[in-house]
């Protein structure tokens, strides 16, 4: 099967490349696998695309291109301009220029593809929809979102809120299918959009060597430091917890634009002993088992790949309460949640937990792993991919 993934990435550090990577390698393996960029590639990348059997394709846009984009992107989410039918029709001509569109038609034309799969999310997928109408019926489309549902009404204001829906409604039947990425998504998308969607997990990028002892009394954060991630959330939360508890220290995986924050609060706090900072680490499945208990205090989220990660090397998670982590965390009995942004609340769940016997968490965290291996994964997409061609 010929297969093209459309992708927005610039196959950095981060949960959505890496995901699709893997997915795209692994693919590769049985089928005839073309990466369309939308960025021009470096020569080496994070998460390393198998060059030798993936074909790859570059088209940039042009600055003007740019420019465009990020003005109409602005205006949908700080106007009321592109709130209604006729706005977002206007917005889908005016986001791309002709001759973006028409090289990505030209391309998908040139080569035939059975499938082509936009792998950068729901939103952006928009290109491929608007193009849909200009390349074979036998071409199948596929759209991955990967932020949850919510996010996309939620996040960005009521604005672009009643410009997705009337985009969902007018668009997005154009695909042959929706990849989304848990059942909440799968639900809300039936019943507010009337889009039928198929839910896929994402994979672990690793197979765990090792599994902690769960007794090292270490809180472990592994993302961005941003605030989206809630890594502010996290260490506020030390702290609070740090006052009753002399024993447990808190060390944080990754880096963004809240680490100047975070130096200057671990300073004026007194933390510099309790609270280590390791920056951005291509090997966690040899990070995590040196730990005890995962903090994953984003305040919103489409999936969270570091969660499945954690609890497949037998940690425990303290999770926000938000509609994945119900699903993963909460029903698989891996740990608990806390209402997402209140690190009062975490501080508290930390508190009790190191309290309890953490064994069968982590017992429940490890029995999670078959669910979320690559080729476990695999299998799911090849099951929709030849579902779609028969």
């Amino acid at each position: 099967m010929k297969i093209c993934f459309v992708a927005w990435s610039d196959f950095g550090i981060g949960g959505v490349p890496r995901v699709l990577t893997g997915l795209m390698n692994s693919l590769s393996r049985e089928h005839d696998v073309s990466l369309y960029s939308l960025k021009n590639l470096p020569q080496s990348d994070a998460y390393v695309i198998n060059r030798e059997q993936i074909h790859i394709y570059c088209r940039e846009m042009t600055l003007y291109e740019k420019i465009r984009r990020s003005a109409v992107d602005f205006l949908v989410n700080k106007t009321p301009l592109f709130s209604s039918s006729l706005g977002c029709r206007m917005y889908a001509s005016a986001r791309y220029t002709s001759s973006f569109k028409k090289a990505l038609a030209s391309h998908i034309n040139e080569h035939q593809y059975d499938v082509v799969i936009f792998g950068s999310g729901l939103e952006d997928s928009l290109l491929l929809s608007l193009v849909r109408p200009h390349i074979p019926l036998h071409t199948k489309t596929v759209s991955w979102s990967h932020t949850s549902y919510e996010d996309y009404f939620r996040i960005k204001g009521n604005y672009f809120s009643r410009y997705f829906h009337h985009a969902l409604r007018m668009f997005y039947h154009r695909f042959d299918q929706i990849v989304v990425l848990s059942n909440d998504d799968q639900k809300n998308f039936k019943i507010h959009d009337q889009l039928t969607t198929q839910r896929i997990y994402n994979p672990s990028s690793f197979k765990p060597k090792k599994y902690s002892s769960l007794t090292s009394k270490t809180f472990v954060f592994a993302g961005a430091l941003s605030s989206h991630k809630g890594a502010d959330i996290a260490l506020k939360a030390f702290e609070e917890f740090s006052k009753d508890n002399e024993e447990w220290n808190l060390h944080l995986y990754g880096d963004g634009p809240l680490r100047p924050w975070i130096e200057k609060f671990i300073w004026q706090h007194d933390l510099q002993s309790r609270v280590h900072l390791h920056g951005n680490q291509g090997n966690m499945e040899q990070e995590y088992p040196k730990h005890t208990i995962f903090l994953f205090p984003s305040r919103y989220e489409g999936f969270g790949l570091v969660q499945i990660e954690a609890m497949s090397c037998g940690l425990p998670i303290i999770a926000a309460n938000l509609p994945i982590c119900r699903e993963l965390i909460k029903d698989s009995g891996a740990g608990h949640l806390f209402p997402a942004g209140d690190s009062h609340a975490l501080c508290n769940i930390m508190h009790s937990m190191v309290d309890e016997d953490l064994t069968p968490y982590a017992l429940k965290a490890r029995a999670q792993e078959q669910f979320f291996t690559q080729e476990r994964i695999t299998g799911e997409w090849n099951n929709l991919l030849k579902s779609l061609n028969s």
